[in-house]
């Protein structure tokens, strides 16, 4: 769990962010990645004649990444904005929005699990998915607990 604590500092700042803007959220992201990438090595046991294969596909998976985490941390971004006077279709539009930026998240993470496969093994490919799955679990849960829902917002209103 240690080895967690550096990167949900870094992504509990996303939440406090007024406004991202590109640039921002390019430098978080970089920021996360070099410590999302140090974790991995933790948790992903490469062997060393598989190394330099995994981790050649490894970082053109953070690569490909950076544009939905980037459209994730506007998205939350614009939730909280949203809040002020959330309609229907507003509400509608965010969910949308978010089931969208998750499944393009699962297919990637397919993609590269295939990728790893090829390029490494199936063991490997597997402990990549599930430090995958692992870190981002950790991180949504990060992330939402800095974010209140919208229904607290109401009750903190009233």
């Amino acid at each position: 769990m240690r080895i967690i604590l550096p990167l949900l500092f870094c992504l509990s700042l996303t939440a406090s962010f007024a406004q991202t803007s590109d640039a921002e959220a390019e430098a978080l992201v970089n920021l996360l990645g070099v410590q999302k990438k140090e974790l991995i090595s933790k948790l992903v046991m490469v062997s060393k004649r598989d190394s330099a294969a995994f981790w050649k596909v490894y970082d053109e998976y953070q690569q490909k990444n950076k544009v939905t985490a980037k459209s994730r941390i506007k998205l939350y971004e614009r939730t909280a904005y949203a809040y002020q006077a959330m309609t229907p279709a507003m509400a509608d539009s965010l969910a949308g929005k978010y089931f969208a930026n998750r499944v393009e998240q699962e297919k990637m993470l397919e993609q590269y699990y295939q990728k790893v496969k090829a390029a490494t093994n199936p063991i490997t490919a597997f402990e990549f998915y599930q430090a995958e799955i692992y870190l981002l679990n950790k991180i949504r849960e990060s992330i939402m607990q800095q974010i209140p829902t919208y229904g607290q917002v109401k009750q903190m209103v009233k």
